[in-house]
């Protein structure tokens, strides 16, 4: 297994190295970015994790998939604590300290999620790793921002309601109630899932272009709080969360994949948007999603 998620992960570094490369030479910008990550967020992704209770069948009761919701909570906050431990030992900064935990306690459960997970464990894998957006969006959109604001600021709650959120509540609605879908709408998901992992790759590298490389490389309170997103995180959450799931059953596998997951982009979005210096949640950002090209694999390798 350890071979094949090996070359899984080299095809999607090649991928993101192609958009790093693209954006370098000038042939995509900012603003294919954004309108590419936008096409992820709410149409490729919808169909990846439509299609995952759609085209799938899937062996699992509601107690197990109401078991996987808490557990999905219990591994956010598991990076949380493990991230703000972390954060407090190294001599940061107050407003750097916040960002430096919320880079931990929120993983790229999407962009890079997701397509390690298909690539894995195909597409009953991402229904598991869908489950993942509601303790995301639920914790980012209240007390992320609430951290990120310096403990004030109103919570709007129709920035929770993410559509790969809406998707995911759609996805358990129909397991649960088992509604049928036209075989015809089935393969137009199944279409539009195929391109989550080539698109979502080029988005990340071309958003890793404006990183500087050697600085962020040089930053060794970032490079610590990577590995304790990257190699800690992941050992912790599968060591708590299988006294509660089977292992080698794919739920854990699942859950463990998106706990050694890098940072979430949407810090450093929100840590500008919010009128703060997104410098280091930028460097997390970058240095994770390169290391956890090596990481990842010999997690899957040890753990799975």
């Amino acid at each position: 297994m350890a071979g094949i998620v090996l070359q899984k992960m080299l095809i999607m570094v090649f991928i993101m190295l192609m958009g790093f490369g693209c954006a370098k030479a000038g042939w995509i910008d900012d603003r294919f970015s954004q309108q590419a990550s936008r096409l992820v967020l709410n149409i490729f992704l919808v169909g990846s994790i439509l299609s995952s209770v759609v085209n799938v069948e899937m062996s699992v009761t509601n107690g197990e998939l109401a078991l996987c919701v808490v557990l999905s909570f219990v591994m956010f906050f598991i990076g949380a604590i493990l991230g703000w431990i972390a954060a407090r030992l190294l001599p940061f900064e107050e407003g750097d300290r916040t960002v430096a935990w919320l880079s931990v306690f929120f993983m790229n459960n999407v962009f890079i999620g997701y397509p390690v997970v298909e690539s894995i464990f195909g597409q009953s894998g991402i229904f598991f790793a869908s489950l993942t957006n509601l303790p995301f969006n639920m914790l980012l959109y209240t007390l992320g921002i609430t951290k990120l604001r310096g403990g004030t600021g109103r919570i709007r709650f129709r920035e929770i309601l993410s559509t790969p959120l809406i998707a995911t509540l759609i996805a358990v609605s129909v397991f649960l109630f088992q509604i049928p879908v036209p075989k015809l709408a089935g393969d137009l998901l199944t279409a539009l899932a195929a391109a989550t992992v080539p698109v979502s790759m080029l988005v990340v590298g071309t958003s890793l272009s404006h990183v500087p490389i050697k600085e962020a490389f040089l930053d060794w309170k970032a490079v610590t709080m990577c590995l304790v997103m990257l190699i800690l995180c992941p050992m912790a959450a599968w060591w708590v969360l299988k006294f509660f799931l089977p292992v080698g059953s794919m739920a854990l596998g699942v859950l463990t994949v998106i706990a050694g997951c890098p940072s979430a982009a949407m810090i450093t979005i929100l840590s500008v948007r919010l009128g703060g210096d997104g410098r280091l949640a930028s460097k997390i950002n970058f240095l994770s999603t390169i290391l956890c090209a090596g990481t990842l694999p010999l997690i899957i390798y040890f753990l799975l």
